[in-house]
Order: structure tokens, then C-alpha cells, then sequence
């Protein structure tokens, strides 16, 4: 029974990935051209951020808002290591990832002195000092940027196609995804649950406090430079504005649009942001406006994100399995 009960739990957990899993590898190999296959590389992207701050914010309860700042760690990490060093890009990406999870765990020491909008100003300092940095003149360019950046290679092949390169992020996203769903579901992800909704209760039970804070943002840390590092050497070029305060701003839009606690939710809000950023005309002020909007209308009619889509739907399945009043009249009737 025990074996039995431990594999309908790991089932339950494992078929939303499988089904994102799916979705994901099958859209490769549909008719999208080499423009779909790069928007569905920004949404990967993106996806993989969001994912990674959904774990601070929607885990743990601690607002932080400067994801963009890893995702330019990562990003310039790999990119500067595969262009300037000659590293192979796995090795590159490791090291840039690496490196966000050092300043990650010195975040998440700043973040036990600080709670609310406090931890947020903190957190979005950090990501805007590290954009600062990047603007500043010297190796990494500037604000010209920094290009070109090698394509990647793996195991001796070179991922020169849209669809490879689409396939990539897919895959990288996926395998975030089983990891931030096991760590949800697993001792960590309860006691992390147990800080965000009553961190005295928590501690009073045992959790230890220091050490779960940390490791969360240590861990988003490290998904931000994943994103970032699988990003750069896709593009071939990078500057500051990919990293600016603004792409903190939207990475938060898509965790709350998603459902805080949410993974999935992030991934399919990740789509929406992104893919409006895309089409709105300007790709500025007037997507941003648009996105309030969406934000605005979220809150008033859907208040859990995309998260909530699953309750609606529960309750209208139960409503409408319900016996209707002429059914319980009938019976009634019956029994006289």
C-alpha cells in the first residue's frame, strides 16, 4: 500500500510536466517558422525566470523583485567565458549559474533582516546595482553591449537551427520545471509553505528559518542565471537594457498573473506577457499600458492568476454534477 500510494502521489505530480513536456517538444516539430520558433524562445526564457522567482515569492512569501540582475549574471557569465576564455558552453553555463548562487545566498542572508517592501526595495537595488555595473564602460562593453557571442555547441553539435535552439530552452525549461515541482512537494517546499503562511508558527515547529530562506533564494538565483545563460549565446549579442529594472518588473506581473506558488501558472503567464510585449505596436509604453490592464482585469475577475483556472473549474464541475431541484423533487415524490 505505501509503494502503491507513493506512486499515485508521484503520478499526480509528475502529469502536469508531462503534459507541458508534450506540448512543449511538440511544437517544434509543427509547421512554426523561424519567427515562432524565436518568440517561443523568449517565452522559454522568460518561463524559465518566472519559474525561478515563483519559488521566492509564491514558496517562501518573500517579495524580490531583482531577477533580472541574475538573469544578467548568467547571461554575461556564459557569454563572456564561451567568447573571451573559449569555454565550452555547458562548462560556461555552469560557472555563470554558479556564480548567481553565491550572490544568491548573500541576497538571502540580506533578506533575513528585511520583510515586505523593505526585502523589495533590497532586492531591486540589487538587480539595479548589477545593472549599473553593466552600463559602466570596460570588458563587458558597456551600454554598446556585448556580441558576438559564440553559438552554443554540445557534445560536438553546434545548435545553428531555430528548431534546435527552441529545443534547448524547451528542455531546460522542462527540467526546471521537475525540479521546482519536487522541491515544492518535498520536505523543503512544505517548510518553506510553513514560512510564508506564519514564520513564528514555523520556527516554533521546528523549521529552521536561516537555512530554508537562503536555499530558496540561492535556488532562484541560480534558475535566473540558468535563463540567462541558455539566452546569451542564442542571440549572439547582449546588453544592459535585456536586464533592466523594467524586465524585473514584468517577471513579477508574471508570477502574480500566474498564481503565486504556482509553476505552471508562471509558464502560461510567462506566454501571455511575453507574447503581448511582441505584438502590441511600440513594444513599449503601450504594451506596458495594455499589460495593466490585463493585471487590473486579473484582480478584479480572477484574483489566483491562471492558478485559479483549476478551482473555477473544479466548482463548476461539482456544480453542474449536482442534482438539480426537479431531479430531488422527483425523488421525493417517489418515496411517498
Amino acid at each position: 500500500m505505501p509503494d502503491k500510494a507513493f506512486a499515485l502521489r508521484a503520478g499526480r505530480h509528475l502529469a502536469p510536466t508531462l503534459v507541458a513536456a508534450v506540448i512543449l517538444i511538440g511544437f517544434a516539430f509543427t509547421n512554426a517558422g523561424a519567427t515562432d520558433l524565436a518568440l517561443g524562445v523568449n517565452i522559454g526564457v522568460a518561463a524559465i525566470a518566472a519559474v525561478g522567482l515563483t519559488l521566492t515569492i509564491g514558496g517562501a512569501g518573500q517579495l524580490a523583485l531583482g531577477q533580472a540582475g541574475f538573469m544578467a549574471i548568467g547571461a554575461y557569465g556564459t557569454a563572456y567565458l564561451m567568447r573571451d576564455r573559449e569555454v565550452a558552453f555547458l562548462p560556461a553555463l555552469a560557472a555563470g549559474v554558479a556564480l548567481a548562487l553565491v550572490i544568491g545566498v548573500l541576497v538571502g542572508y540580506i533578506a533575513l533582516r528585511l520583510r515586505g517592501h523593505y526585502l523589495a526595495m533590497a532586492t531591486l537595488a540589487v538587480g539595479t546595482g548589477i545593472h549599473a555595473f553593466l552600463m559602466l564602460p570596460g570588458p563587458l562593453g558597456g551600454v554598446n553591449g556585448y556580441a558576438p557571442i559564440p553559438f552554443p555547441e554540445i557534445f560536438g553539435y553546434r545548435l545553428l537551427d531555430p528548431r534546435d535552439q527552441y529545443l534547448l530552452v524547451a528542455v531546460t525549461l522542462i527540467l526546471v520545471l521537475l525540479g521546482s515541482r519536487w522541491l515544492l512537494t518535498a520536505r523543503m517546499g512544505r517548510e518553506l509553505a510553513a514560512i510564508r503562511d506564519d514564520e513564528v508558527a514555523a520556527r516554533s515547529v521546528g523549521v529552521n528559518i536561516t537555512a530554508r530562506k537562503v536555499q530558496v533564494f540561492a535556488i532562484s538565483s541560480a534558475i535566473g542565471a540558468l535563463a540567462g545563460g541558455v539566452n546569451a549565446p542564442l542571440q549572439t549579442a547582449i546588453d544592459p537594457s535585456l536586464f533592466s529594472t523594467a524586465v524585473s518588473i514584468q517577471l513579477f506581473v508574471m508570477v502574480i498573473l500566474g498564481g503565486l506558488g504556482s509553476i505552471y501558472g508562471a509558464v502560461l503567464a510567462a506566454a501571455l506577457v511575453t507574447w503581448l510585449i511582441s505584438v502590441v505596436p511600440g513594444r513599449g509604453s503601450w504594451a506596458l499600458t495594455v499589460l495593466g490592464l490585463i493585471v487590473i482585469a486579473f484582480m478584479a475577475l480572477l484574483p489566483d492568476g491562471f492558478a485559479g483556472l483549476a478551482r473555477v473549474g473544479r466548482s463548476l464541475k461539482a456544480r453542474w454534477s449536482r442534482p438539480g431541484p426537479a431531479a430531488g423533487t422527483a425523488v421525493g415524490e417517489g418515496s411517498k
